[in-house]
């Protein structure tokens, strides 16, 4: 394994390999084009790209011609988060990668596309892949490349040449399998993303009708509910406008309606309280917010919340599971999750809060989803339960449909991780409460 960041020292390593050295892989091309394209735009980065790429299968190819007996795996280049440009670039690299191989027209050069672009998760650098994707990296590329050295080797320059459209040299049945289940495995990918974000537009929109209410969990009194239905609702309604007030001291009393939800063996059920307006309701909200966050037992179990979906509520617990894999040392992440469309912002430590990069639910998947394990997810699979069976995937793109250990099937079940410590307010709002009745499908 030699490290090669330019073209020279690339050309003088193919040049100096020994003839025993039958089997090499070759994976360096990203550093070589982050060089040529430089500051270069539009289609003059794309023509210097496409220079690079077809030098380096030239080399390459120069080199396989003397030493025949050798085979070459050429590795497909991956992403390099760190240049801005790169991302929409790849798959016009990834063409030109597999045209100029083609167009060598030697059978001791292969070329292999390992790793998913869901699987490509880099360090805080945007250049090297994190622990566990180098990892899956590398032993697919090892994987990969030993079938193509076990494969036959055919000198199609000892036959008569092939007439136009004539077949080539049949694969071997491994190898069609194991591009198949790749290519399968990519659309499936791409197709989850696009149904999660038409189903992340259509909430967002939902959401955005109810930026006038409130979710309510913990309420308490000191005296009971009445038992009758008719006394019991404005009881209610007496101890949300004085538990508001003491929130929101500037609020007046007035209320739409009050949805109860199941109360799930507790007197005092979650409820969702529609007020006047978005602004009194969002007052409400970032005034229970600041006051908690200087006194965290302030209002002991009382949680106020944004009324949204619980598909929403899910991208929620999803989203703060990555901001928590994603910070370390160099950078922080957090969710803004008190808005119709909760949004990841992921910023360097030590910059201020404008620099920070945010992602929407389906862009920190596309970006930073493979970071995530099974392990991460409890909270969104507990949360998700079987509202969502049969379509997890096409909602949120990296719950799978098997291994919720909280959803009551009698199919085959994953052990849950463990956790310890009370349920959050979140849960509590969510758990195992269907949402208002009104909203109930």
């Amino acid at each position: 394994m030699i490290r090669c960041v330019d073209i020279e020292t690339f050309s003088a390593q193919l040049s100096n390999l020994d003839p025993t050295e039958t089997e090499v892989i070759i994976s360096v091309i990203e550093n070589f084009l982050a060089k040529a394209a430089g500051t270069k735009k539009g289609e003059e980065r794309e023509k210097a790209l496409k220079a690079v790429v077809e030098e380096v299968v030239d080399e390459v190819a120069n080199v396989a011609k003397i030493n025949a007996g050798t085979k070459y795996v050429l590795v497909d280049p991956i992403l390099r988060p760190k240049l801005d440009w790169y991302d929409e670039s790849l798959d016009f690299i990834k063409k030109c990668h597999k045209d100029r191989i083609q167009a060598s027209g030697l059978g001791n050069i292969m070329r292999v596309d390992v790793i998913s672009r869901a699987s490509q998760q880099f360090e805080s650098d945007g250049v090297h892949l994190t622990q566990a994707s180098g990892k899956i990296f590398v032993e697919a590329i090892l994987e990969a490349s030993d079938k193509c050295f076990k494969a036959d080797y055919v000198d199609l320059g000892k036959d008569e040449p092939r007439t136009k459209g004539a077949p080539g040299p049949e694969l071997s049945l491994e190898v069609r399998m194991s591009r198949l289940e790749n290519e399968v495995e990519e659309r499936r990918w791409y197709d989850n993303l696009l149904f999660a974000r038409t189903r992340e537009e259509l909430d967002t929109i939902a959401n955005r009708a109810k930026e006038d209410r409130i979710v309510i969990t913990g309420l308490t009194s000191s005296t009971p509910p009445p038992s009758e239905w008719v006394p019991r609702k404005e009881w209610l309604r007496k101890l949300v406008i004085a538990t508001l007030t003491k929130v929101y001291p500037e609020f007046n009393g007035q209320l739409g309606f009050i949805n109860q939800g199941k109360n799930n063996g507790k007197d005092i059920p979650m409820v969702e309280v529609k007020c006047k307006s978005s602004n009194v309701a969002m007052a409400i909200r970032k005034s229970f917010a600041e006051k908690r966050k200087g006194d965290p037992n302030i209002f002991g179990r009382l949680y106020i919340a944004n009324s949204v979906s619980l598909s929403t509520r899910v991208r929620v617990d999803i989203m703060k599971a990555l901001a928590k894999k994603l910070t370390n040392k160099v950078v922080t992440a957090h969710v803004a999750a008190y808005s119709s469309r909760p949004i990841l912002h992921v910023r360097d430590v030590g910059k201020p809060e404008s620099t920070s990069r945010a992602y929407t639910f389906i862009d920190s998947m596309a970006q930073f989803g493979g970071a995530i394990v099974r392990e991460d997810l409890d909270d969104a699979y507990r949360r998700a339960g079987n509202a969502f069976r049969g379509q997890m995937e096409q909602h949120f793109v990296v719950l799978k449909e098997g291994p919720n250990p909280h959803a009551k099937t009698s199919g085959p079940r994953h052990p849950p991780a463990t956790r310890k410590g009370k349920r959050s307010r979140e849960d509590e709002e969510a758990g195992t409460s269907s949402g208002p009745k009104s909203k109930k499908k």
